[in-house]
C-alpha cells in the first residue's frame, strides 16, 4: 500500500495543469487515468488571454504561440449583415487575442512540461472506489490485468471529468438544467473572403421555426481550417451527419461566405449547464469538468478548469509544505464557486436566449449598439477572456484600505505589462511565493529607512514571500525594477509610496499607502 501527499485522477487539460503546478512547487504526487492514451481529439479549442498568461508564468508559452492561431476580434452577423464587431486588441494583457488550438495539443504541451521534470501520467489505470478514513484518503485503482491498487493519500484532486467516478462515489450532488436542443460540431477545411483571424458568428431566423434563430459559428484555427459549431433543428435527435448536409448549413446560415474543401469531423454534443454545491469534501477537490459543465458560447470550459488547478495548486503546496494552515484551502470553494457560477449562469442563458427568446434579434441589435460607447468594448471583452476574474469576498484577502480610484483593487489580477522586448512584469514576480510590491513613488528614491524596511520583511517573510521595490532608479539590485519612464507606476496608477502584496496566482490580496511592517505581519498571521 502505498502513501503520497497527493494523487490526481484525469489526465485532461485540467488534471495536467494541477500536475503541472504541484511539480513546480516540489509537491510529491502521482497523476492516473483510465484512459490508455493522450486525446487525440480537438475538443476544446480556445484558450483565452488569462490562461495564456498563466503559461507564459510557468515557462511553456513558446509551443502555443508558435502552433496556435491568434484571433483579435469577433464578428456578429445578422441575416448575413454584420452588426458588430467585438475586437480583443485593447484587452489589458500582453496576449490580446484568443489562441485557437486543438486540446490535444494543449494536453501534449503541458505533458510535455511535466516529461521534461522526470514525471509520467500512469494510464490505464482507473479508479473504482475512495473513501477518507482519518484524514487519508483511501483509493481502490484497477489495474489493466484486472488486479486492484490501493493508494493512501492525504488529498486528491478529482479531474476525472463529466462522468466523475469520484464525485459519484463521494455521492455530490450536480445540480443544472439540459439545454433541449441538438447541436452539431465540425473540423472543416474552408475558403474564404472573410478574416482568417477573426471569429465569425452568424444568426438566422429559422426556415422550419421563423420564431426561433439559429446558429453558425467558424472559429478559424489556421488560414484554411476551421472549428463549425451550429445548432439543429431535428424533432428526432440524430448520431450521424453527413459531409454534404454541413455544406449545405453552411452555405445558407453563412450567406456564402465560406466555401468548404472537406470535412474531417462531425459530431453531435447536447449543452448541460450543472455546477456542483461543494467543490471540497474535506480532503477531496473537485474541478474542472468533474465540477462543471456549461454552454461552450465564449470559450470557457477548458479555460475554466485550468484556473481551478492553478488557484487551488498554490496554496496546497504550502500547506503541505506547513507553511500555512488547512484553513487557507476553504478559501479555494469560496473563491471559484462564484466564479464558475457566474460562467454558466451567464453562458446558458444566452445559449437559451438565442434559442427560445422571440426577442433575440432586438437583444442581438442592442448589443451591437452597445459595443459603439466608450469602454464597452475593452469591457466585454476583458470578460471574454476571463481577465476580469475577480475575487470579491475570499476569506484570505484584505480588502480593509481603498486603493486609489483607478488603481488595481484587492481581489483583481495583478496588471501585467511589457518592461522589454523579452520580459514582463510578472517575470520579475515569484514563481511560488507572494511578491511584496513597493511602489517608491514618482519623484522619489530608494531611502535608508525603505531599505530597512525592506530587510525587516525579508527577516519574517522570506520563506513564503518575495520583496521588490519599484523605482525610477538604474539599479543593478535583483530586487529592484527599474521602472524607467514610470511605466509600472502609471500601469498602477500609482504616484505616491504604496505596497501592493501579489498571490502566486498573481491575485492582488492585499494594498497599503503606509508602509507598515506590523500590519503585513498581521495580515499573513491572519491568512496563514
Amino acid at each position: 500500500m502505498d502513501h503520497l501527499p497527493v494523487l490526481i485522477v484525469g489526465a485532461g487539460p485540467t488534471g495536467l495543469m494541477m500536475a503541472c503546478e504541484l511539480a513546480r512547487h516540489g509537491i510529491e504526487f502521482r497523476i492516473i487515468d483510465k484512459k490508455d492514451q493522450p486525446a487525440t481529439g480537438s475538443n476544446a479549442t480556445w484558450i483565452q488571454a488569462r490562461t495564456l498568461e498563466i503559461f507564459d508564468s510557468m515557462g511553456i508559452i513558446d509551443p502555443f504561440l508558435k502552433f496556435g492561431h491568434p484571433c483579435h476580434a469577433i464578428n456578429f452577423y445578422d441575416q448575413g449583415k454584420c452588426l458588430a464587431n467585438l475586437s480583443l486588441k485593447n484587452i489589458n494583457s500582453t496576449f490580446p487575442f484568443i489562441l485557437m488550438l486543438p486540446q490535444r495539443d494543449t494536453e501534449r504541451f503541458l505533458n510535455e512540461k511535466l516529461e521534461k521534470m522526470k514525471i509520467h501520467v500512469e494510464r490505464s489505470l482507473e479508479l473504482i472506489n475512495i473513501e477518507q478514513i482519518n484524514n487519508k484518503v483511501i483509493s481502490t485503482i484497477k489495474q489493466p490485468n484486472g488486479n486492484t491498487e490501493t493508494i493512501t493519500s492525504d488529498w486528491v484532486i478529482a479531474c476525472d471529468g463529466a462522468n466523475s467516478t469520484i464525485r459519484e462515489k463521494c455521492q455530490l450532488s450536480f445540480p443544472g438544467e439540459d439545454i433541449p436542443e441538438q447541436f452539431m460540431v465540425a473540423d472543416a477545411k474552408m475558403s474564404s473572403f472573410l478574416p482568417t483571424d477573426e471569429i465569425h458568428v452568424f444568426f438566422n431566423k429559422g426556415t422550419i421555426f421563423p420564431e426561433k434563430a439559429t446558429l453558425f459559428a467558424a472559429f478559424p484555427w489556421s488560414p484554411d481550417q476551421y472549428r463549425l459549431n451550429a445548432n439543429l433543428y431535428f424533432e428526432t435527435p440524430r448520431q450521424t451527419y453527413h459531409e454534404h448536409e454541413v455544406k449545405e448549413m453552411v452555405a445558407e446560415r453563412a450567406y456564402g461566405n465560406f466555401t468548404i474543401e472537406s470535412v474531417s469531423w462531425i459530431s453531435p454534443f447536447w449543452i448541460h449547464g450543472r455546477l456542483v454545491n461543494e467543490m471540497q469534501l474535506n480532503s477531496i477537490f473537485i474541478l474542472g469538468d468533474a465540477a462543471h459543465l456549461h454552454s461552450p458560447a465564449g470559450g470557457q470550459g477548458m479555460n475554466t478548469g485550468i484556473q481551478d488547478a492553478y488557484n487551488l495548486a498554490w496554496k496546497l503546496a504550502l500547506v503541505i509544505k506547513h507553511k500555512a494552515k488547512p484553513g487557507l484551502l476553504k478559501s479555494f470553494q469560496s473563491e471559484r464557486y462564484s466564479v464558475i457560477k457566474n460562467i454558466v449562469d451567464k453562458t446558458n442563458s444566452l445559449t437559451n436566449s438565442v434559442l427560445f427568446d422571440k426577442h433575440f434579434f432586438h437583444e442581438l441589435r442592442t448589443f451591437s449598439k452597445t459595443l459603439l460607447k466608450k469602454g464597452q468594448t475593452e469591457k466585454m471583452a476583458d470578460e471574454l477572456t476571463q481577465l476580469s476574474i475577480t475575487y470579491k469576498n475570499s476569506p484570505i484577502i484584505d480588502y480593509d484600505l481603498k486603493p486609489p480610484k483607478h488603481s488595481p483593487k484587492q481581489g483583481e489580477r495583478a496588471p501585467n505589462i511589457k518592461m522589454n522586448h523579452s520580459k514582463t512584469l510578472y517575470d520579475y514576480f515569484s514563481d511560488n511565493q507572494h511578491t511584496i510590491l513597493i511602489f517608491i513613488g514618482k519623484g522619489k528614491n530608494i531611502t535608508e529607512n525603505l531599505i530597512k524596511i525592506r530587510e525587516n520583511l525579508l527577516m519574517k517573510f522570506s520563506d513564503i514571500a518575495k520583496i521588490i521595490f519599484i523605482s525610477n532608479e538604474n539599479a543593478e539590485e535583483e530586487n529592484v525594477i527599474a521602472d524607467k519612464n514610470y511605466h509600472v507606476h502609471d500601469a498602477y496608477h500609482i504616484t505616491n509610496t504604496a505596497i501592493y502584496i501579489i498571490r502566486p496566482d498573481n491575485y492582488i490580496s492585499y494594498f497599503s499607502e503606509e508602509l507598515n511592517v506590523k500590519n503585513i505581519e498581521m495580515f499573513f498571521k491572519k491568512v496563514y
